[in-house]
């Protein structure tokens, strides 16, 4: 890919990510808000919302993250075999992040924290929604990119960029997770 093509790609995804970074800091100051203006946390008539979903939630997305780094490493050494590997850890990594996601809503149904349940379940299902929603769309374009490896198989300049862009964007979904993590969670 010629070097013009390489900034068109990546320029356009930095512009994603930054209108992406945008809503979540909207979600966020709105959260910071509501919060600093609670009396108590959570609200009266709410439980605290257990860890263990969303910790597992975390270590999920954190070693996907990991092998979206070390595939994104072989490509740039050129080892097309090792990087589809990690490439496919790191999908399925995703999808069990979404099945827990899945789950952490379920469990926060069962404990009453319901969309129409006021603003705080409407804040928690909100940001979980949305981000799952990326999550998702991330997990699309690296299924796209598995099929991208079977037609470059061993044409690791082919895959650079898509690779490159396919982590950037994963990368920027765990630390926004990371952020909810302790922000929603812990705190």
């Amino acid at each position: 890919m010629n070097e013009a093509r390489k900034t068109q790609h990546t320029l356009a995804m930095t512009i994603a990510l930054i209108s992406w970074a945008m809503l979540f800091a909207t979600l966020f100051m709105g959260y910071a808000i509501y919060r600093s203006s609670a009396n108590v946390w959570p609200p009266m008539g709410f439980a605290r919302i257990s860890l263990v979903l969303p910790t597992i939630s975390t270590i999920l997305i954190l070693i996907s993250s990991w092998f979206c780094y070390q595939m994104k490493l072989d490509i740039n050494r050129g080892q097309v075999a090792p990087a589809q590997k990690n490439l496919n850890l790191t999908l399925a990594l995703g999808f069990a992040f979404l099945v827990t996601q899945t789950l952490l809503w379920r469990n926060m149904n069962h404990s009453g924290v319901y969309v129409s349940s006021g603003i705080f379940a409407s804040i928690m299902h909100a940001f979980t929604w949305i981000h799952a929603a990326h999550v998702l769309a991330a997990l699309v374009f690296l299924v796209y990119l598995y099929f991208q490896f079977k037609r470059h198989a061993g044409n690791a300049d082919a895959l650079w960029m898509k690779t490159e862009n396919g982590e950037k964007f994963w990368h920027f979904l765990g630390i926004i997770w990371i952020l909810m993590y302790f922000i929603l969670f812990v705190f």
